[in-house]
């Protein structure tokens, strides 16, 4: 299968010191021309980016972006309607574009009763004004896509976390038909391609992957390749190198592993919220 076409370039590296596992801290100018070079040579037309990603929409909006699609992420957090109204306008500003293909909330699951009201007029107002052809949310929990589902007037977009120990969301397509999914966080943040973790299953993972001869990040490829349900793929290469790794690994021969018995139930490995 060819999953290329299912990828989007994360961007908070572009902008921030960002990542469990980063050494290369916020990418120079030079590794982010690097990159969208690279996106361009294998077809890959979408970025994911947000206003608080440090300066990472300037940079975009200083790129020459044509034939990319844009996604970004506002906060709604103390904010009505108007206020994200004004939020939006300035992410466009520093994108230099006149729309964005999605528009997410970063900070979902901060809001009361008032923000998600304020958040679904202004999802709609988004769209009427041809600001942004599609809506939804950042989650970090099943309960974050119930409570989208009774608050938003509209929605059809959900990022999500998934990977090989973190699989709580498998079953979301069924449960919320029509959504289309964004998985993040396929590599842990890196964790899952580090040798230095001493979790329990994160190292159960690894003595797995040196049992049958294979990389960490073949596997997780693997996992996510499994996810047909997914509509799209965030990865934050920090390097032409590190995104060659990736593609090459996408075809890697699949393995037909039942990835099951890795799911960890440890929410303090889960959930970057609780890292500090």
């Amino acid at each position: 299968m060819n999953y290329t076409d299912k990828l989007a370039i994360g961007t908070a590296q572009w902008g921030l010191d960002y990542g469990a596992t980063n050494k290369s801290g916020r990418l120079t100018d030079v590794v982010v021309q690097g990159l969208l070079d690279s996106m361009r040579a294998h077809q890959i037309t979408h970025l994911d980016t947000a206003a608080s990603y440090g300066d990472a929409e300037i940079r975009i909006g200083n790129l020459d972006t044509t034939g990319i699609s844009i996604q970004t992420k506002l906060s709604a957090r103390h904010n009505t309607c108007d206020d994200l109204m004004l939020s939006l306008r300035g992410s466009l500003a520093r994108l230099k574009t006149n729309s964005v293909n999605s528009l997410l909330i970063h900070d979902w699951f901060t809001l009361d009763q008032h923000e998600t009201e304020s958040v679904s007029q202004f999802f709609e107002l988004s769209v009427e004004e041809g600001l942004t052809s599609h809506v939804g949310i950042s989650a970090y929990a099943l309960s974050d896509l119930e409570r989208a589902h009774q608050t938003l007037s509209i929605w059809d977009t959900a990022q999500i976390p998934i990977n090989i120990v973190d699989q709580r969301f498998i079953g979301a397509a069924e449960s919320f038909p029509g959504i289309a999914f964004q998985a993040r966080s396929i590599f842990l943040q890196g964790i899952l391609l580090s040798p230095n973790s001493e979790h329990a299953d994160v190292t159960t993972f690894h003595k797995f992957c040196h049992v049958q001869d294979v990389r960490p990040l073949a596997l997780c490829l693997q996992f996510i390749n499994q996810q047909q349900w997914l509509d799209s793929t965030i990865i934050a290469p920090t390097s032409t190198n590190e995104f060659d790794q990736i593609i090459g690994s996408i075809s890697t021969h699949a393995l037909g592993i039942d990835f099951r018995p890795f799911h960890s139930t440890d929410e303090g490995l889960l959930d970057p919220r609780t890292w500090g």
